[in-house]
């Protein structure tokens, strides 16, 4: 009998800047045409790879893998309770794989949760580290994968009665901002950045507006065709409740959890991932 784990699978929109003509294609392309060995960056001390890089159909599978450099490489044996450790050649590390499949012309990933692999957050800075690492015109490419909330975060934000605080954080988007978002635009803009973090909280004893100001703004980003909000947090009272509730845009991300298929030591088979990321995809793309 084939062995199943299962797998949790989320929902991104892709974020490019600075990449001149090229379209979002390209710039897949451009990381699959490389050589596995010139895959790799290292961000923040960790080291990260794309082992797999392929396209199917107009679509791109990736296989991205991360491992610490100083990292001891040792085993556990849970039956005697004991240690040992493992020689690795060099240039070999410990490392957990994380699979995502991107849909290029819609801008939107379906990213396998790997509790120990790399996350959303860091595939963005690595693809972009190897992509003006390699090409020239692209030294100054930035690339951010923005979680697509559900509607379920917006309806919960509706049902308090007072809001006593609320923040967010978003991505600059590619596109060019409504007259709303100017200010923030030209202050990103201004100080070369690639996001902007507000938190405002209500006078005492009064709640923010739920139709105006930040509320309202966190809710015309979540709904934005191509969404650009990387965090946000809402904190109020229900009606008919005394203590307050923090609503979090992270515990609202569009996702699934699937059985792949699995290996003996219980590693998921990529080839099942890959099927598994493109049926959630295909939810929420035009094809």
């Amino acid at each position: 009998m084939v062995k199943k784990t299962i797998r949790k699978i989320e929902l991104f929109a892709i974020h490019a800047h600075n990449f001149g003509s090229s379209s979002y294609d390209d710039l897949f392309k451009k990381l699959s045409d490389l050589p596995a060995e010139r895959r790799v960056v290292t961000v923040s001390g960790v080291v990260i790879g794309f082992p797999i890089v392929k396209k199917v159909a107009d679509q791109y599978f990736l296989q991205a893998t991360e491992g610490d450099p100083d990292a001891a490489a040792l085993v556990f044996n849970r039956d005697t309770g004991t240690t040992r450790e493992t020689d690795l050649s060099r240039g070999e590390m410990l490392s957990q794989a994380t699979h995502l499949l991107v849909s290029a012309s819609n801008r939107r990933a379906s990213i396998e949760y790997s509790r120990r692999g790399i996350k959303a957050v860091s595939i963005g800075p690595a693809i972009e580290g190897i992509i003006s690492k390699n090409y020239n015109n692209l030294k100054n490419l930035r690339l951010e994968f923005a979680p697509v909330t559900t509607k379920s975060f917006i309806s919960q934000i509706k049902q308090f009665d007072r809001i006593r605080a609320a923040s967010l954080r978003v991505l600059k988007p590619n596109a060019s901002w409504t007259d709303h978002y100017t200010d923030l635009s030209d202050l990103l803009d201004e100080s070369n950045g690639g996001k902007v973090e507000i938190d405002v909280r209500a006078n005492r004893g009064e709640s923010l507006r739920k139709t105006k100001g930040i509320v309202k703004v966190i809710k015309d980003v979540t709904r934005d065709e191509q969404p650009y909000l990387d965090a946000a947090t809402v904190t109020g009272t229900r009606a008919d409740e005394t203590n307050e509730t923090t609503i979090r845009a992270d515990r609202h991300i569009t996702h699934t959890r699937v059985p792949v298929d699995a290996d003996d030591a219980g590693v998921p088979v990529a080839e099942s991932v890959q099927g598994a990321l493109s049926n959630f995809l295909s939810r929420f793309i035009q094809t």
